[in-house]
């Protein structure tokens, strides 16, 4: 690699992972690491997500830190790479794009590699043979190894490093075919016995190994390099090998290796084609209805071999049932017929179908015939079948379109080996098979996005009368999930029927609560069979686990919430999603987040309802409320020690989560926060789903969402009422008034107080009528009753007190500590807020103890001795942090910043309010954001 300057960086993949600024190396530590820069270095100009991080360093099973790890690591590297650079800092090379990291390296040795590879190609193609060799050489002298060699990486998790060990394979052949035309391989010869020691069973690159070996007069060598290969394909793989290995073996025994075209041709010609010679083209029609998917179409279209490809291309697609999967591949056939003279092939391989899955040796017979062998000369086994297609196809420039294969093993005898082939497969499994082992290029599928949905369904229905009646149009898209088989029904029924106006057509779809209006008149066309192609293909436990899922009330769910769904341990749960995710009746749509699509939860409700007994879904419903109970009141304790109850002891079968610290418990309400609103709206009132709105109450006060706040809690208070709840409609009435207290209704939070006042007491609840009481103090404060909130505050400590409950005693001091401030009783507030931090210390409750530090820094503040009351403030913040209380340690930063300024440190300042202006801006707190930059532009410095 080339070097123009002191201070450039230089990076290597195609070997051990290392780096370089200038002419020192950059030492990488530790593995990991190394991992994450080769993958970032391998997707050069591309992201590289979190969750492929994590599944590159830990594969399926991520420890829960595996995001904080993650972090780290990246900004290890960014520092290695980037001497002195601040921490937190965005690099110039490591850049985060859309919750992704890309890196753009400067040099590498893989992009000399490609560089070089391109090169060679294009002498080829132009009749060069030197140029042509002297570049491919180039290319195989830029590796020193295997891909990120030392590391490991598995292929079936990141196929990227096996997939560029397939192209050195490549071009080591494209290498030998033009050093052999050439006679010279002198050069090549220790090159190309490094690169075949990788990739004992390539056939194709084994046998130029043995031309270029007897080329280079090493006869004996080649010899035994034959009978190392025959024996390791016969031991590990059970096959003997495949016509283009015997061929080469055949020539080097009669001492024919140079290249039959002489030296113009720039490759070994091939032999003459069969008389007569049939050029098959049995791609079936396209729909004149295909719209959109300009992205997949240009992937494709970018993939086509040119004349000197050293390699079949081989790309899966693979996405849910319906997505639309054979009309892309098929649309896409027909564009680019011409880049293939010698033919297109064709065959549905039935793998989600209700018919049997056609055998490869009827797939065989099929393509001979089209080849134009005949039936007769079609040989019995399904070895020698396979030779004589491969043998064939290797003639020839051809597409090859494997539509709905189950497996990876289903379609790999269909594969062609030789060079200028194209093998489009189609599937609703993801083939990582042929991934990992054959270098396949990946399409995932996903539904259309809403324009190309929309525009596809105006061309469908264009003769209708009313087709621009969008909003109708809308909600069909809608009700349809994108999903381009549902569109098409409808729009199928909406021609048959020209009567119907769409906005009847989407009524119908609203109303429906089954898949019947999305049925139609034959198997392919109706949903219901289409989705029941792959559910039946589950394993018995799966279907049960596909069925319950449906009554999962959120929109995504996790493993642990899974495995409590279905009374199973976390492994078989593991095990069975992946089942599920394989054939696309769910998706992982975020790392470990399952989703379904939403026609196929209609299909799973219907399939639970007609096999799961009522008593089965009422229990499976139990275990997951239960789960996210148990779950929530963990990770609510951290955030909020003194306030909740102990929950009822765990259901069978149910295995609750753990958070350990703060961070985890606000990590988990964050993934599961939709799962557990909806949870509290649909539950049945029995299962008092109102204790999930309580756990969330320090999760929506740590992100200041108030309005969310209310609405759960009034959702929660409807369903306890519905139950004739009276503890739950007490304790919503107590969550409600926080929230409306915080909205500025305070008329409105007295009212629920009173109320759950009286409720508590009915229920004999001294303890939490206390917390009212305090509740009620901190109301009063908020409209300027000093007075009386002092006095609530000091009813509730009494009864803490005389409770002998620790935790609201330092609560209720913290309320009078707030009222001595406010009434100047500065010296009086500092004695009892120091009780009150002490308790909160003992306790472990940072929030509160937060909380309690401000407020005497309030009252330190007061009395003139800003150094003191600097320090609380910074204590508070540290707090606030381990809290992960955002909102408040924006809200402490900026007063934090008035202290530091009043004591005339105004540099500090400026970085306390940047600081706390930034979490506003994340916050989305418009009206903070506008004081933060009044305040800065007081000091004239930057926002």
């Amino acid at each position: 690699m080339q070097t123009s300057g002191r201070d450039e960086l230089r990076f290597a993949v195609l070997g051990p992972v290392r780096a370089w600024r200038g002419a020192r190396e950059v030492e990488l530590r530790p593995r990991q690491a190394r991992l994450m820069l080769a993958l970032l270095l391998v997707r050069s100009g591309g992201t590289v997500t979190r969750e492929e991080f994590a599944t590159l360093l830990w594969g399926e099973e991520p420890p829960e830190t595996a995001a904080n790890v993650v972090y780290r690591h990246i900004g290890a590297l960014r520092r290695l790479i980037e001497p002195g650079l601040p921490a937190r800092a965005s690099g110039r090379w490591i850049t985060l794009e859309g919750g992704a990291y890309r890196l753009d390296a400067p040099s590498s040795d893989l992009r000399q590699f490609h560089a070089y590879t391109q090169a060679g190609r294009q002498a080829t193609a132009d009749g060069d043979q030197a140029t042509a060799c002297a570049q491919y050489l180039a290319a195989l002298r830029t590796w020193t190894g295997r891909c990120a060699a030392g590391l490991d990486p598995g292929p079936e998790l990141m196929p990227e490093f096996a997939a560029l060990d397939h192209q050195r394979a490549a071009v080591a052949c494209a290498a030998a075919d033009v050093a052999l035309a050439r006679d010279d391989v002198r050069d090549l010869v220790p090159l190309i016995r490094e690169v075949a020691d990788h990739h004992s069973f390539d056939e194709a690159l084994q046998a130029r190994l043995l031309l270029v070996l007897a080329a280079d007069g090493k006869q004996a060598e080649a010899v035994r390099a034959f009978e190392k290969v025959r024996a390791g394909l016969a031991e590990h793989l059970g096959v003997d090998p495949g016509p283009e290995l015997l061929t080469a073996y055949d020539r080097v025994l009669h001492q024919h290796t140079a290249a039959a075209s002489g030296r113009g041709g720039g490759s070994a010609a091939r032999p003459a084609p069969p008389e007569p010679y049939v050029v098959p083209a049995v791609v079936p029609p396209g729909t004149r209805f295909f719209n959109g998917r300009r992205n997949e179409l240009d992937r494709l279209s970018a993939l086509l071999p040119d004349e000197a490809s050293p390699a079949v291309v081989t790309v899966t697609v693979d996405g849910l049932p319906g997505v639309g999967k054979t009309s892309l591949v098929v649309h896409w056939a027909h564009l680019v017929a011409d880049r293939f003279p010698d033919g297109q092939l064709f065959i549905d391989l039935q793998g989600f179908d209700t018919r049997e899955a056609l055998a490869t040796e009827r797939v065989l017979m099929c393509f001979l015939n089209a080849l134009g062998v005949k039936q007769a000369d079609v040989p019995a086994s399904l070895g020698a079948q396979v030779n004589l297609y491969r043998t064939l196809m290797s003639r020839r420039r051809m597409l090859v379109i494997l539509d709905n294969a189950r497996d990876a093993e289903h379609v790999r005898p269909l594969l062609p080996a030789a060079p200028g082939c194209f093998v489009l497969v189609t599937s609703r499994n993801r083939l990582a098979g042929l991934i990992a082992q054959e270098g396949a290029h990946h399409i995932a599928l996903n539904p259309p996005s809403v324009d190309e949905a929309q525009a596809s369904l105006r061309v469908r229905l264009a003769a209708s009368r009313d087709a621009g009646d969008l909003a109708a149009l809308d909600e069909i898209i809608e009700r349809c999930g994108r999903l381009p088989l549902a569109m098409a029904v409808v729009a199928a029924r909406a021609a048959a029927f020209p009567e119907w106006r769409l906005s009847e057509i989407a009524a119908e779809l609203r109303d429906s609560q089954t898949l019947d209006v999305l049925s139609g008149d034959e198997p392919r066309t109706d949903l219901r069979s289409v989705f029941s192609w792959s559910y039946r293909m589950l394993s018995e436990r799966a279907a049960r686990l596909f069925r319950l899922l449906a009554l999962h009330p959120g929109p995504d769910f996790g493993l642990a919430t899974v495995a409590s769904l279905a009374g199973l341990p976390g492994e078989q749960a593991r095990v069975l999603i992946a089942e599920l995710t394989r054939t696309r009746l769910i998706t992982e749509h975020r790392y470990k987040r399952y989703v379904f699509h939403e026609l196929i939860r209609r299909y799973a409700i219907e399939l639970c309802e007609a096999f799961d007994s009522p008593a089965e879904r009422d229990e499976a419903e139990a275990r997951v409320v239960d789960h996210l109970r148990q779950t929530a009141h963990a990770a609510s304790r951290l955030l909020m020690p003194p306030v909740l109850d102990t929950p009822p002891p765990v259901r069978d079968g149910v295995t609750p989560g753990r958070p350990d610290d703060v961070a985890e418990a606000m990590a988990w309400f964050t993934a599961e926060l939709e799962v557990l609103e909806a949870t509290i709206d649909q539950a049945r009132p029995e299962l008092r789903a109102w204790s999930l709105a309580e756990c969330l109450l320090p999760f929506y006060q740590r992100r200041g969402m108030y309005h969310s706040w209310e609405t759960v809690a009034g959702m929660a208070l409807r369903a306890a009422r519905d139950g004739d709840d009276r503890e739950g409609q007490a304790r919503m009435h107590r969550m409600i008034a926080g929230a409306k207290n915080a909205l500025g209704r305070r008329i409105s939070a007295v009212n629920h107080l009173e109320r759950a006042l009286i409720l508590f007491a009915e229920l004999g609840r001294p303890i939490e009528r206390a917390y009212v009481f305090s509740n009620l103090g901190w109301v009063r404060y908020s409209q300027g009753d000093i007075g009386r909130s002092k006095e609530h505050y000091e009813q509730a400590g009494a009864v803490f007190v005389a409770e002998g409950h620790e935790p609201g005693q330092a609560h209720a001091l913290l309320g009078i500590g707030y009222c001595l401030v406010r009434t100047g009783e500065l010296a009086e507030a500092v004695r009892v807020l120091r009780r009150a931090s002490e308790i909160f210390d003992r306790l472990g409750d940072y929030n509160s103890g937060a909380d309690c530090a401000s407020v005497i820094s309030d009252a330190l503040d007061g009395q003139g001795r800003l150094d003191q009351a600097i320090q609380w403030r910074r204590r508070a913040q540290r707090l606030f942090h381990l809290a992960r209380n955002e909102m408040e340690v924006a809200d402490n930063g900026r007063a934090l910043g008035d202290v530091y300024l009043r004591a005339g440190r105004s540099g500090e300042a400026a970085l306390a309010w940047q600081e706390a202006r930034r979490i506003f801006v994340a916050l989305g707190s418009e009206e903070d954001v506008r004081t933060m930059d009044t305040r800065l532009d007081r000091i004239a410095l930057p926002r």
